[in-house]
């Protein structure tokens, strides 16, 4: 899949892109069965209560259709072109969301840079939970010049602060900068995300740094659902930009938990 220059130059400046129909119906068809299937078995009892988030590994035996997206050109090749570079394949993930989603980046550093794509399985608006981003937000000064409170900064609530709401139907995709600022608002209590995440693949100290210190906090927190980040069917996958993937990691210090 080759991205247009126009394409290209619309992620750098806004930080996100948008891709209609990305997957078939038949794909999402799967994708919706495999997502219950693999949130569900991280679950005590087998289902979610509905009272709190609930996220896990989409990169396991439940979901194999969905696992292989991160290997998928529609997926891995886009992510290469709009990070200019080899990147790392680093989660795979679904998310049964609870209410609200306050406005937020995805890292704590500008010193690397990574992209996620969102797959949502069931149709999404304004009204009922439609991710929000605030186009330019990847890139200080403006990065840095955002409140997380929005009454006191600008006597705005938070789903008034200025936006780009993704309305979507099954088999969109929206990719964005993981520095972008972000939200949902209006959402039910088991609103349904996938994720697919890569970072760059460092050239730089200062990246390889921030990736690490990263990737510490990602381990961490599967530590204490008591599973690995990456289990056996995640590192068995036999391909070469796979393997890569895990090999670097490694070199990284960074593929296992520490």
């Amino acid at each position: 899949m080759k991205l247009s220059q126009q394409q290209l130059n619309l992620f750098s400046d806004f930080g996100f892109l948008v891709f209609r129909q990305l997957l078939s119906p038949e794909e999402m068809e799967v994708y919706s069965r495999e997502f219950n299937a693999g949130l569900d078995s991280w679950i005590d009892g087998g289902k979610h209560d509905g009272k709190s988030r609930h996220y896990a590994s989409l990169m396991e035996e439940h979901s194999p259709f969905i696992s292989s997206l991160a290997d998928d050109h529609r997926f891995a090749d886009v992510a290469e072109q709009l990070l200019g570079k080899d990147v790392l394949a680093i989660a795979v993930d679904g998310n049964y969301h609870v209410s609200d989603t306050l406005w937020h980046p995805d890292t704590g550093s500008l010193d690397y840079t990574a992209v996620k794509f969102c797959i949502y399985p069931d149709p999404l608006n304004g009204s009922n939970g439609a991710l929000r981003v605030i186009p330019g937000s990847h890139r200080d000064p403006f990065h840095s010049q955002i409140s997380r409170d929005s009454e006191t900064s600008y006597n705005l609530a938070q789903a008034e602060v200025p936006s780009y709401i993704f309305e979507s139907r099954p088999g969109d995709v929206l990719v964005f900068n993981v520095a972008l600022w972000h939200a949902a608002f209006g959402g039910n209590n088991s609103r349904r995300q996938g994720v697919v995440v890569y970072y760059e693949d460092p050239d730089t100290p200062e990246a390889a740094a921030a990736i690490q210190e990263q990737m510490r906090g990602n381990h961490r927190a599967f530590a204490q659902k008591g599973r690995p980040m990456y289990g056996p069917y995640w590192r068995s996958v036999d391909d070469v930009r796979h393997q890569r993937w895990l090999r670097r990691l490694a070199e990284l210090d960074s593929l296992e938990t520490h």
